[in-house]
Parts: C-alpha cells; structure tokens; sequence
C-alpha cells in the first residue's frame, strides 16, 4: 500500500493543479471530477485491504494502540457528515454536493477516509527528491499565476480574464491552494540547514511563492502570512539558532515585498484591482523589514559570540502580550469596519447564515442541514429564498464564505467543535513534538495557515485533500515513536551553521 499511496500522492500534486476540462468554464465541476477519479479507486484499494487484514489485526496481542485526542476529533468529524447526510434537507446535493461546486459528503468522507490511512500507516517511506517532485507543479502554478498578474498568458485558455488565476480559477481557489503550497515552502526553508544545497533550493521555492502570494489580489492572504510567521516565531523562541532561521525567513518575506514594489513601480502592468497587500508593497514596507530583519541577525550573532543565553520564557511572555494586543486591536478594528459591504460583500453573507442558523430548530442546530446544501435549504423556504433573490439575485450562494460558519449550518454543532477540535488539537501537539520530530513544524504551518485562511474563505478540493493528508501525517507523527530517517540529517537540530 505503500507504493500505491505515493504513486497516489504523486498524481494528486501534479494532476489536480493542472486539470482543466473547457478552461475556466465549469472548473469547479471539473477538478471535483478529477479529484473523485483520482482518489475513490485509492479509497477503494485501503477499504479492502483493512477488511483483509482486519482479523489479523484483531487477533494480535497487545496491538491495541491508544486513541489521541486528534484521532478522537478525526473520527467526531466523520460521524457528524454521517448525521449530517442522514437529517439532509437534500440527501442526493448533500451526497453529492452542488452541481458545480461538488463539495458534499462523498469528496469530504474520501479525504477524510485517505486521512485516517496516513495516520495508522507505520511504514511510509519516501526519498527526498520524491518530496522535492511533488512541488514542482505548485511551484509552477506560483510562476503561472506571477505572470498572469501582469497580463501576460503562455498559453490560451477558455473563458480567460483577470479575475481567474493560473489553472487554478479564481483568487479564493489559488489563495486556498497557496496557503498550503507557500507554506511547506516557508518551512522547509526554515528546518533544512542554513546555505547548504537544498536550502538555496528552497529559498528560491519560497521566495516565488511569496511573491504568487503577494500578487494573487485577495485581502484574505494576509491570513496566510500571519498565520504562517506567528506560528514560525513561537517555535522559534526555543533557541538563537531557531530565531535566526526565523529571521532568514523574515528576510524572504520582505525581498518579496520589495520586489513587488519595484516591478510594480517599474513597469505599472498590474492587471488586478489594487488591494491591501499590494498597498503595504508600495508603501515600501519590504525594503523595512528586510533592513531590521538583517540588523536583528546580526545582532543575534554577536549574543551568541559573547555567549548570551536565550531566556525562552522571557520570551514567550512578551510574544503573548503582543499577541494579546494584536488580537484586540484587530478585533476592534473589524468591529469598527464592519459592515454589509465589508470584504467584497462577505458582510452581508455572514450576516445572513448567521441568521440562518440562529433560526434553525434546535436538532438542526446540532446535525446541520446537510453538507452542500445552504443554496437548497434556503430555496425550500418562502423567506430566505425570498431574501437570496433580492440580494443575490440569479447568484448562488454555495457556502457562508467562513468554513465554521458554513459548518456550523451544513454539520451543526457536532460539526464545529469536531473541526476547531481537530486543527487546535493536532497544532498543539505538533508544538509539543517540535524537539524530538523536527518535522513536526513542517506539517504545522500550512495547517494552521488553512484553517486560517478559510476564515474568510471556504473549503475546496485543491486544497482540502492536502490539508487532510497533512493532517493525517501529523497524527501519525505525534502517535508513534521517534524513528530516525535520513531527511534527519537536512534539518535544524543539531546544526551549527552562522
């Protein structure tokens, strides 16, 4: 099975990304077809293969393994699409999902069945250049969606315009897939050794899709890199080497910025609407931080020369202070802000499936109305079809554009705290596991930066099925033992370079 998951994996980075049926008509319907033709026949393969084994394993003493509390949260969250689909208002949307969007139960219990074989499988093993295969159509996709930014398209596709991206679709598509993508990015930059080969490898990963990110033109990817460098700097306030490989990351980020600002000034070809991280590109805040960035490596440097000792819980204080401050001040600031109109129209659609759920009976409250079925429930009655119509008009709503939201209507309360209980659970134990499996972290940050992420966005088969995946990694990681494996010797611990 071993062969066949990566023989899996494989196919699913590079085939998925690409696959278009008639360009960006019907894309959606599209990759969920190929995402379904990909991943049922695998799904098929482990079913039967645990039912064969299934005595075996049964009739073995002592092979009973402890349950983890993320394992507790992964199989929650089967159970709640289960009662989820059984209580539908639409058994054959919530099945299937919406036509053209196709993200009901069948996508979600595949991933999520392909996330339970990772977790249990002992006995995955890949070379590294196999790893370092499986980015080259993401980081194709980084350069594709670049350049497209920038009214430049290599190759004729239907329906081509400003507003979709890459082979990817539209900016809510790539923005999902490049939280994952530019995130392992992120990480590998920061576990592999400082200036050796592969780091200069992935420095150059890294820093195009920093720049895929920064051009993409949705507000929200400013999600992504928060998440992505406050979880990178809590687990680097455990040493000054940590610290310094956060700082080399730091440094990416605002060469990335810099050069934004500079083609942008130099050629003015942008061919999107101005947004947020674009006006921070311009107002020269990259050359800022690559500037303090530096300075404190340097700095960094001389403490450890005169053999200053790190202070990890002085530290870790004022990260939380600074955290609590920012979380406060961003909460003020999107109260202050908040409004019908606010983030390209999400106000008012938050508004109304707020409202939706707060007026469902109290058993729907707890099951949900059914995986894919928000459009469905709300044209089954007289006044929320009424409401879509005069807001939305020939429009159709698929999701509350805030996973928990949507989750909350489709899967209920049951839904919710499987989900926040599942990604909370697995990042703190991952935290937890960073000394003894260095690769923990790498597996952490594109989580968190998707659950992030879809905040404001929405689930998605490019980019759901790898977030499940690394999830399952990361449960089989924290539930096994250490074991040494040669990728090992590329990352942080132990290193000693400057």
């Amino acid at each position: 099975m071993n062969v066949l998951f990566l023989i899996y994996l494989g196919l699913l980075c590079s085939i998925l990304p690409l696959y278009m049926k008639t360009g960006y008509y019907e894309l959606g319907e599209a990759k969920a077809i190929c995402y379904l033709a990909l991943s049922i026949p695998f799904v098929v393969m482990v079913v039967v293969n645990y039912v064969i084994k299934r005595k075996k394993i049964l009739g073995e003493k002592g092979s009973t393994e402890k349950t983890s509390l993320p394992q507790l949260f992964l199989y929650g969250t089967i159970y709640s699409h289960i009662l989820s689909l059984i209580f539908s208002v639409d058994i054959k949307t919530a099945f299937l999902g919406y036509e053209g969007w196709r993200n009901g139960f069948l996508s979600a219990i595949v991933a999520l069945v392909i996330a339970i074989y990772v977790s249990r499988e002992k006995n995955l093993k890949y070379k590294l250049i196999f790893v370092i295969a499986l980015f080259l159509v993401p980081f194709f996709e980084f350069v594709l969606s670049i350049i497209n930014r920038f009214g430049i398209y290599p190759f004729v596709i239907k329906g081509q315009n400003a507003s979709f991206v890459a082979t990817l679709g539209n900016i809510n598509w790539l923005s999902g897939f490049l939280s994952i993508w530019v995130s392992l990015g992120l990480e590998l930059m920061y576990c592999l050794k400082r200036f050796s080969g592969w780091w200069w490898i992935s420095f150059v990963y890294a820093l195009t899709g920093i720049l895929a990110l920064l051009l993409q033109g949705s507000d929200g990817g400013i999600l992504i890199l928060a998440a992505c460098f406050l979880f990178m700097l809590w687990i680097s306030l455990d040493s000054w080497e940590s610290f310094k490989s956060f700082l080399l990351v730091l440094m990416v980020m605002g060469f990335g910025m810099t050069i934004v600002d500079i083609v942008i000034g130099i050629f003015d070809a942008y061919s999107y609407d101005s947004n947020i991280l674009i006006s921070i590109c311009q107002s020269h805040a990259g050359i800022i931080i690559l500037a303090a960035a530096f300075f404190l490596y340097r700095i960094v440097r001389l403490l450890e020369e005169i053999k200053v000792v790190f202070i990890e819980k002085v530290f870790r204080r004022i990260y939380l202070v600074a955290l609590a401050v920012i979380a406060i001040a961003a909460v003020a600031l999107f109260a202050m802000n908040f409004s019908d109109s606010f983030g390209n129209g999400r106000g008012i659609i938050w508004r109304i499936c707020a409202d939706m759920y707060v007026n469902l009976p109290s058993w729907q409250k707890v099951v949900g109305i059914g995986q894919d079925c928000l459009y469905p429930f709300a044209m089954k009655d007289a006044f929320w079809s009424d409401s879509f119509r005069n807001i939305f008009g020939t429009d159709i709503l698929t999701n509350a554009h805030c996973e928990i939201l949507t989750i909350l209507l489709e899967r209920g309360l049951i839904g919710a705290i499987c989900y926040v209980g599942l990604f909370v659970s697995i990042l703190y134990e991952l935290v937890r596991a960073k000394e003894k499996e260095p690769i923990a972290v790498i597996y952490g940050l594109p989580i968190i930066s998707y659950f992030l992420y879809n905040q404001v966005s929405f689930s998605q088969v490019t980019s759901m099925p790898y977030c499940m995946i690394l999830v399952g990694l990361s449960i089989g990681l924290i539930s096994r033992p250490k074991e040494k494996t040669k990728t090992d010797d590329l990352l942080i611990k132990g290193r000693n370079s400057n």
